[in-house]
């Protein structure tokens, strides 16, 4: 049950990718095997009945069984219809389910409206799939026409051109918010393909809708232009404007969609577009393709129907013969399916409008492209039918409404590597833990998905994984990165209102967060003036990192960010400092957990735990120094790759009764608890988890290192700061231990709190 929880989204976004292919292969059923029953009818049917089980057994939205109970009770009243005027029964349930696919789909889907966020990637990839499975075959010279007799055009393998031009029409704003952001040359074959299958096509609808599209998208940009008062934008967007005008005069003269305006007009005997509004006829023939004929013809069968018919609908068929459709979707609904199920299908509709405009989304351009889409449902359903009447548009276009749909909680994901035992590993589930989940959606993304913090890890935190690949081969492992790195973007791609890179480090982190959100973040641990050597080293590490293009820097101590903007002057208004989080509840309480080790007699008990890794820790430090001072003792909590050297330097200078390796612990809290001094001898940190613990149990530090705030002063209350000479550090720690130090009462509670508190005011940013 909970893994359905975890992946709906990813279920119907995956369905929502194989639609193309699924009325692919419908097209070819239709046309080879000529057989009433596709797969794709199917499979579309089980989707539906599938998310209503899940929506009625796993959710629990036992409201949903009134709508579903209506719309069952019409069915059988409209099939009753069929028995008494006899008609293809089989034929009429199927048309039925296609026709109340959407008000069903619409319903269940809204009833589950905070687990459904579909990328807009997703959307533009399913618009991708259905232009390269059009343009494909029309380059072979196969698959099907547009139009059965007199027009030119070419749909592929498909079999509804009014569908097919729907969905292109309903994705063609979404395909100008990922043009918008993606400014590649990836865009650009998009581009080209796209306006290459609209003009293949020979329809209408998609050139006109794509006309309006950029129309409202100028105004948008005119009018934040100037209210920014970049005017310069105005200037490019004429320019491009223009070029693309051009372009457009010179292409569509050859065209399929000419041909047609050209062939119409010559069956009318018109000699030119504007003679078509002289006459009401022409008007009908050119504009609604003869749909007000068709729908004077449908009223007058309506009309002579009998009451039963009205109500309850006449159906698609009389006789076994099927009825003309007057391809306006709203006409069609209420004369197939009659009054009652006119209001039945409406109600819903209507419903989920006013519910979702109620608690819609803030204007930008993104939501505005989706308002854009939004209406282009609703005059599309009217003018050319085929969009709420035909699963797969109905589909799309309740994924679309949905979409507007102001989301109760904001969705936040961070990146890293793993969950073994580290500082930053630690750091990262202790932000967790303070995130407010009343308020937030969490998911973190590993490379692995392992390591003993695993269990420590917030149980409201979604937990995914995107491996890295190691294989040895380089150009494998390279397609292996690059494949999962794009599926991660087509489900994801902007589809969280804050990513996190927070193991800065990571490549693959790094890109992830960048991906999700335009509201990312780069978390910085470490002050990299101490890693590299020179400044220029550590430019080369941040720049190959991409830093600027992150919305929001942020870094664990002040140092880190000062000796940064140093080198970044510009990046100034990103930079924040944020120091690591804890759970001080927690802390207290594994500390006083038993263990089998007890504090030494007639000694001092140092404790260090962290990574051994000399290259910053500097643990032969802490070794010489147990060694030169014959009262202490020094338990060494952690692992890393020198700590096998490290234990050879122990056991080489006699002091394995001295100085213990106790291993990595998920809990090392009971061993700090037993300690008199915990111990920090390394080069540089960033802001270390382990003084704030260290804090928490009320134990003073000796250590080398000394990251202070306006919140927290190391080195005053907290902690004895000794030199990295080694020589000098013996002498100062001698000194240090016949002291005792007194560690200043903080509210280390409150202080996380009103860190979280500016957190959340980058988390709730809109850019």
């Amino acid at each position: 049950m909970e893994n359905i929880k975890k992946n709906i989204n990813i279920l119907v976004a995956s369905f929502l990718l194989f639609q193309p292919l699924l009325d692919l292969v419908t097209g070819l059923n239709i046309h080879i095997l000529n057989f009433p029953i596709t797969i794709g009818i199917i499979l579309k049917f089980l989707f539906m009945l599938s998310l209503a089980l899940i929506c009625l057994i796993v959710y629990k939205k036992k409201k949903l069984l009134i709508p579903y109970t209506i719309i069952g009770l019409y069915f059988v009243f409209f099939l009753i219809g069929k028995i008494i005027y006899p008609t293809n029964l089989f034929k009429e349930a199927q048309e039925l389910i296609k026709i109340f696919y959407f008000p069903i789909i619409l319903i269940t889907l809204y009833s589950i409206k905070d687990e459904i966020k579909i990328s807009k990637m997703t959307l533009f990839t399913m618009l991708m799939t259905y232009l390269v499975c059009i343009f494909i075959p029309t380059i072979f010279h196969a698959g099907y026409k547009t139009y059965e007799i007199t027009k030119a055009g070419t749909l592929g393998f498909y079999n509804s051109a009014n569908e097919i031009s729907g969905i292109i029409s309903l994705l063609t704003p979404i395909m100008f918010i990922i043009l918008l952001k993606k400014k590649n040359i990836f865009s650009l074959l998009g581009l080209i393909l796209y306006l290459a299958v609209i003009l293949m096509m020979g329809t209408k609808t998609p050139l006109l809708v794509l006309i309006i599209t950029i129309f409202f998208s100028l105004i948008y940009l005119w009018v934040k232009s100037i209210r920014e008062k970049t005017y310069k934008i105005i200037g490019i967007s004429l320019i491009v404007l223009t070029i693309f005008s051009l372009a457009l005069v010179f292409i569509v003269p050859k065209s399929n969609f000419y041909k047609n305006i050209k062939t119409h007009l010559d069956y009318l005997e018109l000699d030119n577009v504007f003679e078509v509004f002289e006459e009401e006829k022409f008007v009908d023939h050119f504009i609604f393709s003869e749909r007000l004929t068709f729908l004077a013809r449908k009223n007058k069968v309506y009309d002579k129907a009998p009451l039963y018919q009205k109500i309850f609908g006449i159906g698609a068929y009389q006789k076994n013969k099927k009825l003309k459709m007057i391809e306006m979707d709203y006409f069609d609904i209420l004369y197939s399916n009659g009054l009652i199920g006119f209001i039945i299908f409406f109600s819903i509709f209507l419903y989920v409008i006013i519910k979702v405009l109620r608690n819609s989304l803030k204007i930008n351009y993104q939501s505005y492209m989706l308002y854009l889409s939004f209406a282009f449902i609703i005059l599309l359903s009217f003018f050319t039918g085929h969009i709420i009447t035909g699963p797969s548009v109905s589909l799309l276009s309740a994924i679309i409404i949905l979409s507007l749909n102001k989301r109760k909680k904001k969705d936040l994901l961070f990146a890293g590597v793993n969950l073994e035992i580290g500082g930053i590993e630690k750091a990262q589930i202790n932000l967790l833990d303070n995130i407010n989940y009343k308020k937030y959606n969490v998911t973190l993304v590993l490379e692995e998905k392992k390591g003993k913090l695993l269990k420590d890890l917030n149980k409201n935190v979604t937990l995914r994984e995107v491996k890295v690949s190691t294989n040895n081969h380089f150009l494998v492992r390279k397609i292996a990165n690059y494949l999962r790195k794009l599926i991660f973007e087509i489900y994801s791609y902007q589809n969280y209102d804050f990513s996190c890179c927070y193991t800065t480090y990571s490549y693959s982190s790094n890109k992830l967060a960048k991906i999700s959100s335009s509201n990312n973040a780069l978390y910085v641990h470490s002050n990299y003036k101490d890693v590299y050597d020179t400044d220029e080293e550590v430019q080369e590490f941040f720049d190959s990192r991409k830093v600027a293009d992150f919305n929001h820097i942020i870094f664990v101590s002040n140092e880190a960010a000062t000796y940064f903007l140093s080198l970044y002057p510009s990046l100034k208004d990103k930079v924040k400092v944020f120091n690591n989080f804890i759970n001080t509840k927690k802390i207290i309480e594994d500390s006083l957990k038993e263990i089998n080790l007890s504090h030494p007699k007639d000694k001092k008990l140092l404790v260090f735990v962290g990574r051994l890794d000399d290259s910053s820790k500097k643990l032969a430090r802490a070794i010489n120094l147990v060694k030169q001072l014959n009262d202490i003792e020094l338990w060494i909590i952690g692992s890393g790759p020198d700590e096998n050297m490290y234990q050879d330097l122990v056991k080489k200078l006699n002091l394995t009764e001295k100085i213990a390796f106790l291993g990595p612990k998920s809990n090392p809290y009971p061993y700090m608890n037993e300690a008199d001094y915990l111990l920090l001898t390394s080069d540089y940190e960033g802001f270390p988890v382990v003084y704030l613990e260290g804090i928490t149990l009320k134990k003073p530090f000796i250590t080398t290192i000394d990251v202070s705030d306006e919140e927290i002063n190391i080195g005053k209350d907290y902690a004895y700061i000794i030199p990295k000479d080694e020589d000098k550090m013996v002498k100062e720690v001698k000194k240090i231990l016949t002291k005792k130090k007194k560690i200043k009462e903080i509210n280390l509670d409150k202080i996380q709190k009103q860190r979280i508190k500016k957190l959340e005011h980058i988390f709730d940013e809109v850019v």
